[in-house]
C-alpha cells in the first residue's frame, strides 16, 4: 500500500482520511449540563420523615461503594412512593449528587404516552429511556455502537454502556418511577460507584434481586397515620381545620391511609357542588367503600382517577391472575392464607404473580394481606362472581371449622362434615392438635364472623354448618359476643329458608341458647330459655332425642343460674329420660356433672360429692377421652367439697384442673373460675394474700375475654 503526502514541506502531526471532524475539547465539556429531570414536588406533600431518614443515612454512605446504591421504594397503590422519591431528590440531590438527577417514569402508562391511562400492557423501554437521559446530558441520544447495532439487545447495551461512561466521573441520583418489571432496570444503573438509584414500584421485584447482580435495599411505603393524614385533607381540602373528629377518623380508615385516595377524597370535600365535607362523609355512610362514595353522577373524574390509581397493577394481571383478584374480593376480609388463595387460582404460582404486581404483601407465615381499599376495589370487580367464589371459600373454611371441632371434644353435631350417630370420624389431618387448631381460628375469628354474614344471604345451610361446627372454639377461647352475632344469624337463616328441614332449626335454637348461657347476664339467661324451649320443642316434633336432651340439658343450666337447684334436677333428670335407650355415654356423663353441681347448690353435698365422682369416672371411660371436661369436673368436686367444709379435700383435684389449665398454655374462662375456686379454698385456709393473688389472676383472664364473669372476681377482691 502505497500512502505518502506530497505537495510541499508539513510541520507537526498529520491526519489522513475520508473524512476529519475537529472540535475543541473545551467548548464539549462546556456543552454538558448537569440534569435535573425531577417533577415538580406535589403540594402538600406530608409526613414520611422516617422513609426520609433512612434514605438521607442511605445517601451519607455511598463513599467507597464499589457500584451505585439502588434502592426500591413498595408499596400499595396510591401509597405516596412517587411524590416521596420526588420531594426527597428535590430536596437532596444539589448537596449530594453533583452530577445530576435523572427521571424517567417506566410504568405502562408512560409506554402508551397516555397519562393515567389504565390497562396498558406495555412497560416503557429502556432503550428509549437511555436515549432522554444521554440526550439531557447534550450528547448524542444513540451511540454509534447502538446505530449499527444486530438486534436490539445488543443496541440497549451499547446504550447502556454509553450513559455508564458519561456518568462514570460524578455521582448522581437515578428515580426511576413506577418500575413494572425487574428487567427495566440493571441497563439504567449510572457508571460512577457511588451513584445511587432510587426505585418505586408496587412490586418487591422479587426477580431483581434473584439476579444478584442487583440487590436493591427494599423500605416499604405504608400507609400514613391519622395526624398526617389531616395535614394532607387539610392542604387540599383548604380547611382551616378537619371537621368533625369521628367523622375524619371513618374517612381515613375507608381510604386506608393512601396519600392519592384521601388526595381525591379531599378534592371532592371541597367540592361545594357536591355538599362539601358532609355529602362525602353521608355517601362513605351509605355506601361503606371509598371507591363507592367518591362515585357521584354530578362529577365522574373523581371516581375515574381512584379506580384508574389502582387498576393498572390489575391490569397488567395474566387471566388467571385477575380471576384470583376478583375471587379474592368476595372473601370477607383482607387477610389470606397461601392456601385459601391457591384454592381460589386453581393454581400455586398466582400467588407470586399477585405479589409481584404489588396487590398482595406478606402478613406473616402462610399468610398475605390485601391492602383494604384494593380489597374493596377486587370486591367491586368480583361481585357478579360470588357465586362461584363463596362455596370455594366456605368449604374451605369448614373443612378448618370441622377439623377444629373433632379435636376439641367428641360431642355430636349434626351435618355431612360429621359421623351421624355417634363420635366423629378422625377428620383430614388439618392441624397437629387441639392448640394449633385454636390458635388459627383465633386468628381468623372476625372472618368466620363475616363468612357467616355472606351466607346468610348465600348460602344458608353452609352457616348452620358453621355455626356448629365453631361450637367448641367459641365455648375453650370465649368470644361470647361474637358467638352470639353467629348464632343468631344462623337462627335466622334456619327460620327463613324453605326447605332446610326441622334439624337445622333445633340445632340452631340449642347453639343459641348454649351462647347466651355461656355469656351469662340476666337478659341473655331470659333469651337462652327461649331458645332452649324452641329447641326442644323443634326436637321433640321431629323426634331427635339428643337435641331435645341437649336443651332440657341447658334449661337446668339456667334454673341453677338463676339459684333454683331443685327445678334443675327435675330438667336433668327430664333429659336422662328424653335420651330413653339412645346410645349417648358422653351425654350422660354430663348430666352426671350437672346433677352433680345442682344437689351441691341444694346443700346435698354428699351426693353432690357421688354424682360429680361417677361423672369423672364415666368420662374417663369414654372410647376418646375429654380432659377439658374432666378438669371441669374437678374443679366442681372441689367447689363441692369446700362448700361441705372439707378443704383438705378440695386441693388435690383443683391442682390437677390447673395444671390441665396450664398444660393447655392459653388462659380461658374455665381456668379463670378455677383460680376463683382456689383463691376461696386459700381464704379458707387462711391465706388472705395467696387468695386475692389468685382471684386478681382470674380477674385479669375475664378481662382479657371480656367475660361477664369478671364482675364475681371484682366482688371477691373488694374497693381497690
Amino acid at each position: 500500500m502505497d500512502n505518502h503526502i506530497s505537495g510541499g514541506t508539513h510541520f507537526g502531526p498529520v491526519i489522513q482520511a475520508g473524512t476529519v471532524i475537529m472540535q475543541d475539547a473545551s467548548a464539549m465539556s462546556a456543552s454538558f449540563r448537569v440534569p435535573a429531570m425531577l417533577p415538580h414536588v406535589p403540594d402538600g406533600f406530608v409526613d414520611r420523615e422516617a422513609l426520609r431518614a433512612e434514605l438521607d443515612r442511605l445517601a451519607a454512605g455511598l463513599a467507597g461503594r464499589s457500584s451505585p446504591l439502588v434502592v426500591l421504594l413498595d408499596g400499595a397503590p396510591g401509597a405516596g412512593k412517587s411524590d416521596l422519591c420526588v420531594y426527597w431528590g428535590r430536596t437532596t440531590a444539589q448537596e449530594r449528587f453533583p452530577g445530576g438527577v435523572f427521571y424517567a417514569d417506566l410504568t405502562a402508562a408512560a409506554a402508551s404516552g397516555v397519562s393515567g391511562v389504565s390497562g396498558v400492557s406495555g412497560a416503557a423501554d429502556p432503550a428509549a429511556v437511555l436515549e432522554s437521559f444521554i440526550g439531557e446530558l447534550r450528547a448524542p441520544r444513540t451511540a454509534p455502537a447502538a446505530s449499527s447495532a444486530p438486534d436490539a439487545a445488543t443496541a440497549l447495551a451499547a446504550l447502556s454502556a454509553r450513559f455508564r461512561s458519561l456518568t462514570a466521573d460524578r455521582p448522581c441520583l437515578v428515580v426511576l418511577d413506577g418500575v413494572v418489571h425487574a428487567g427495566q432496570v440493571p441497563s439504567l444503573l449510572p457508571g460512577h460507584p457511588a451513584g445511587m438509584v432510587v426505585l418505586t414500584s408496587r412490586s418487591p421485584l422479587d426477580r431483581l434481586r434473584r439476579g444478584g447482580r442487583v440487590r436493591p435495599v427494599r423500605l416499604t411505603v405504608g400507609g400514613l397515620d391519622e395526624p398526617a393524614c389531616a395535614e394532607l385533607f387539610r392542604a387540599v381540602a383548604e380547611l382551616d381545620d378537619v371537621p368533625d373528629p369521628a367523622e375524619f377518623r371513618t374517612v381515613v380508615r375507608a381510604s386506608a391511609g393512601l396519600p392519592g385516595l384521601l388526595r381525591l377524597a379531599a378534592a371532592q370535600a371541597a367540592d361545594p357542588l357536591l355538599d362539601g365535607f358532609t355529602g362525602l362523609v353521608g355517601r362513605l355512610a351509605a355506601h361503606g367503600s371509598m371507591l363507592e362514595a367518591l362515585d357521584v353522577p354530578e362529577d365522574e373524574y373523581y371516581a375515574q382517577a381512584a379506580r384508574a390509581l389502582l387498576g393498572d397493577s390489575y391490569a397488567v394481571l395474566g387471566e388467571r391472575g385477575r380471576r384470583t383478584f376478583r375471587l379474592l374480593g368476595v372473601h370477607p376480609a383482607a387477610e389470606f392464607a397461601d392456601e385459601l388463595v391457591d384454592r381460589l387460582a386453581g393454581a400455586p404460582g398466582v400467588r407470586a404473580e399477585l405479589h409481584e404486581a404489588g396487590l398482595l404483601e406478606r402478613a406473616g407465615d402462610g399468610r398475605f394481606r390485601m391492602n383494604p381499599v384494593l380489597h374493596a376495589y377486587a370486591a367491586e370487580l368480583g361481585r357478579a362472581e360470588t357465586a362461584e367464589a363463596l362455596p370455594l371459600i366456605t368449604d374451605w373454611y369448614l373443612r378448618r371449622t370441622t377439623a377444629a371441632e373433632a379435636l376439641v371434644s367428641g360431642r355430636w353435631r349434626y351435618g355431612p362434615h360429621f359421623a351421624e350417630p355417634g363420635p366423629p370420624e378422625p377428620p383430614e389431618p388439618v392441624f397437629a392438635d387441639v392448640e394449633e387448631a385454636l390458635d388459627a381460628l383465633q386468628a381468623e375469628r372476625h372472618t368466620l364472623v363475616g363468612l357467616a354474614e355472606l351466607c346468610r344471604v348465600h348460602d344458608p345451610a353452609a352457616l348452620c354448618l358453621l355455626a356448629e361446627s365453631l361450637h367448641g372454639f367459641f365455648f375453650r377461647r370465649g368470644h361470647q359476643s361474637l358467638w352470639v352475632q353467629v348464632n343468631r344469624l344462623a337462627v335466622d337463616a334456619a327460620a327463613h329458608t324453605p326447605g332446610l328441614g326441622g334439624l337445622p332449626l333445633a340445632r340452631m335454637h340449642f347453639e343459641l341458647g348454649f351462647a347466651l348461657l355461656d355469656r351469662g347476664s340476666v337478659q341473655d339467661l331470659a333469651e337462652a330459655r327461649a331458645q332452649y324451649d324452641a329447641a326442644r320443642e323443634t326436637a321433640r316434633r321431629i323426634g331427635h332425642a339428643r337435641t331435645e336432651s341437649s336443651a332440657l340439658e341447658g334449661l337446668g343450666q339456667i334454673a341453677e343460674r338463676n339459684g333454683d337447684p331443685a327445678a334443675a334436677l327435675d330438667f336433668y333428670a327430664a333429659a336422662l329420660t328424653a335420651l330413653g335407650d339412645t346410645e349417648h355415654p358422653r351425654g350422660r356423663a354430663l348430666l352426671a356433672y350437672h346433677q352433680g353441681r345442682a344437689a351441691s347448690a341444694a346443700g346435698e353435698h354428699e351426693r353432690a360429692a357421688a354424682q360429680l365422682a361417677e361423672a369423672l369416672r364415666s368420662f374417663e371411660a369414654l372410647p376418646r377421652r375429654d380432659p377439658h371436661n374432666e378438669a371441669k369436673i374437678r374443679v366442681r368436686y372441689a367447689m363441692a367439697r369446700l362448700a361441705a367444709g372439707r378443704p383438705e379435700e378440695a386441693a388435690g383435684p383443683l391442682e390437677a384442673a390447673l395444671a390441665h389449665y396450664r398444660a393447655s398454655g392459653r388462659p380461658g374462662v374455665d381456668e379463670a373460675d378455677a383460680l376463683l375456686v382456689r383463691g376461696r379454698l386459700r381464704a379458707a385456709q387462711g391465706e388472705p394474700e395467696a387468695a386475692r393473688a389468685d382471684w386478681q389472676a382470674a380477674l385479669d383472664r375475664y378481662e382479657l375475654l371480656r367475660s361477664t364473669r369478671a364482675a364475681e372476681a371484682r366482688r371477691l377482691l373488694g374497693p381497690a
